[in-house]
């Protein structure tokens, strides 16, 4: 057990260690200024389904496709949310990833003859990579499980080859995006034994989720080539994250000069081999006009295939210094302080305000959400706090369809009365144009809040007056929002909102 310390302590310390201040603060984990609040909500969604693989809900859109995704993540939080509540079950699943990422790094790089000042190095330069910092710093709940391709790759070193086909379809429902990766893995591992070939096994066994996936986007498309680009890995040395003003997107594939210089030192062939996931992460070439290639959006993403292959270079280097064990907490350190990524990871408010109290219904929260191409900053995004987050409180449905990074939505056309307050929104009109509204009865909403602070005071008050004069009562007022109530008694479905704890 002593020879385990290393590890140990590299694992609670990286992962725990940056997540004291929204732990202290009862917070939950992330940005909510990105995608946090989407995921803390779809987690919910999925729960409140189980058991099963939910391809479409109720709660948006007034009914429309829905997949979380990382079901793995889904699945797992099911029997603690009961137990614990939704903001420490994410932020439980989060640190848990962390740890595991890690932790399995480490088996991984033992599994494939590597020494212990080796493995730990490996573990350091997958585990704690600015890349998987960054998911946890956004608060995307599916980018923080890279345990499950560290566990195929254990499985792999340990020659367990039939086994590895559940580990490589956990690595596939943990996030798509991830086992993309297990699949490029895969096939160059061919070349070193053909038994990896079970792996494909795992492929089979996760055709349900990718039927339930189809079937809830079917207007997925692909991107425009100019647009993946933007959304691949930067050549420019970015500046530290820790620098003035916030950096929290996980779009990031730092690997640092220590890393550079160790796998170099290494001269084998793992080098080269990282050099293929690193190329297909710039997102241009011929391959993404294939079927399938053309469908990634975030090629950025491919960095995880070259971190798990500059590992065991870096681990060999370790391996042969005198001082290679202090090599793995040097890399952990690096990625902290030079990578673009916030180095303390961020926390956003967890606390459900008293106006959510007073919904019983279906709720059009104003302004709602705007649609934006992927890599164009969304101004709109923060309001999935009160639209989704507040909606795991009341259980009251909304008309608004999130469009999840513009993921082929096939959303219902909003009603015409809803379009007319939509253009009050900031962020689509201008404050001097002149919108006229018709929020007559019947309405099919049985609440509609004004979020004061977001649609500005004129608008605000514009809105209140039409709806006092169409008949909506005032439910709750303060200085923030204004939530009225529809005396028709015709109204949307209302789900049961569960016990929060």
């Amino acid at each position: 057990m002593r020879s385990l310390w290393p590890i140990v302590a590299l694992a609670i310390v990286w992962s725990v260690g940056p997540a004291i201040g929204p732990l202290i603060r009862g917070e939950l984990i992330g940005h909510g200024l990105t995608d946090l609040y989407p995921s803390v909500w779809g987690l919910w969604i999925f729960t409140e389904a189980q058991p099963g693989l939910p391809n479409a809900t109720k709660m948006i859109g007034n009914g429309m496709g829905f997949y979380y995704s990382s079901p793995i993540k889904g699945w797992l939080a099911w029997p603690f949310i009961s137990l614990f509540g939704l903001p420490a079950t994410w932020n439980m699943l989060v640190l848990a990833a962390r740890i595991a990422t890690i932790v399995c790094s480490y088996a991984a790089a033992r599994a494939w003859g590597v020494g212990q000042k080796g493995a730990l190095a490996a573990a350091a330069v997958y585990g704690c990579s600015p890349f998987f910092h960054g998911y946890a710093v956004e608060g995307i709940a599916e980018g923080s499980d890279g345990w499950t391709l560290a566990l195929w790759a254990w499985a792999i070193g340990a020659r367990r080859f039939r086994l590895a086909a559940v580990p490589f379809a956990l690595t596939i429902l943990s996030s798509w995006y991830l086992g993309m990766v297990a699949c490029l893995l895969a096939a160059l591992a061919c070349l070193w034994d053909r038994r990896v070939l079970w792996s494909g096994f795992g492929l089979l066994l996760t055709l349900p989720a990718v039927y339930q996936f189809a079937t809830a986007f079917p207007g997925a498309a692909p991107l425009e080539a100019g647009m993946r680009a933007s959304m691949g890995a930067s050549l420019t040395i970015p500046e530290p994250g820790w620098h003035d003003g916030l950096y929290p997107f996980a779009k990031n594939t730092y690997v640092g000069f220590i890393v550079l210089w160790a796998a170099l030192m290494s001269r084998t062939r793992w080098v080269l081999a990282a050099a293929i996931p690193a190329i297909l992460s710039l997102g241009v070439g011929p391959i993404y006009d294939l079927p399938v290639a053309e469908l990634v959006r975030f090629p950025y993403r491919w960095h995880a295939a070259t971190l798990a292959l500059l590992a065991p270079a870096v681990a060999i280097t370790a391996d042969r210094l005198r001082w290679g064990y202090w090599l793995g907490p040097l890399i952990a350190l690096e990625g902290l302080l030079l990578a673009p990524t916030e180095p303390l990871l961020p926390g956003a408010d967890a606390e459900i305000p008293e106006y959510t109290q007073h919904i019983k219904h279906s709720v059009l929260e104003v302004p709602g959400p705007v649609a934006m191409p992927p890599g164009k900053v969304n101004r709109s995004r923060a309001r999935a706090q009160y639209i989704l987050y507040y909606q795991t409180a009341h259980g009251g449905s909304t008309p608004w369809a999130p469009d999840f990074n513009s993921v082929g939505v096939n959303a219902p056309e909003l009603p015409e009365r809803i379009q007319a307050i939509q253009r009050l929104d900031p962020l689509i009109s201008s404050p001097n144009e002149t919108i006229e509204l018709d929020v007559k009865l019947p309405f099919h909403s049985g609440h509609i809040v004004i979020q004061k602070r977001r649609l500005g005071a004129k608008r605000s008050s514009q809105l209140a007056q039409a709806l006092e004069q169409a008949g909506w009562s005032k439910a709750f007022d303060d200085a923030n929002v204004t939530v009225f109530s529809n005396p028709d008694d015709h109204l949307s479905p209302y789900y049961p909102p569960p016990e929060r704890r």
